[in-house]
């Protein structure tokens, strides 16, 4: 067993916290309605950074690449192993909006289908920090 902290949210909660700027929010609720045109399907969650990663990885072996620059160098459970700077076209992309705690923060995933999007929610139970980080 791993652990679990991912919390199911909203953009509601995220406007409403404060900690980004009203400013900085205001910008990235204009920014998250030009992705919602392209990916209308969307689940916004409050998740540690390995759940980040963990969920990212899941929708790679599910869906495809991630729409848009690849992250993966980072991440804690690659799907790419390209180390230069690329980019990815796919039928999802995902937004990293702002950290709340250390390591935790609220990330939005978008979805061209609702096929996709009704796979990712149904994947959520199951979503943990991943076996890079098992409890003692």
């Amino acid at each position: 067993m791993t652990h679990q902290t991912a919390i199911v949210s909203s953009i509601e909660a995220y406007l409403a916290c404060e900690d980004d700027t009203p400013e900085d929010r205001a910008e990235q609720n204009a920014e998250r309605n030009a992705r919602l045109l392209r990916f209308p399907h969307a689940v916004m969650l409050q998740v540690a950074y390995p759940e980040l990663d963990f969920a990212n990885h899941w929708c790679w072996m599910q869906f495809g690449p991630a729409d848009g620059h690849c992250t993966q160098k980072h991440s804690q459970y690659r799907a790419c192993e390209m180390d230069e700077p690329h980019s990815h076209s796919g039928s999802w992309t995902t937004h990293w909006f702002v950290k709340t705690e250390y390591d935790f923060g609220f990330n939005e995933w978008y979805f061209a289908t609702r096929n996709q999007y009704d796979q990712f929610v149904a994947f959520l139970p199951e979503l943990n920090w991943g076996e890079n980080f098992p409890k003692s």
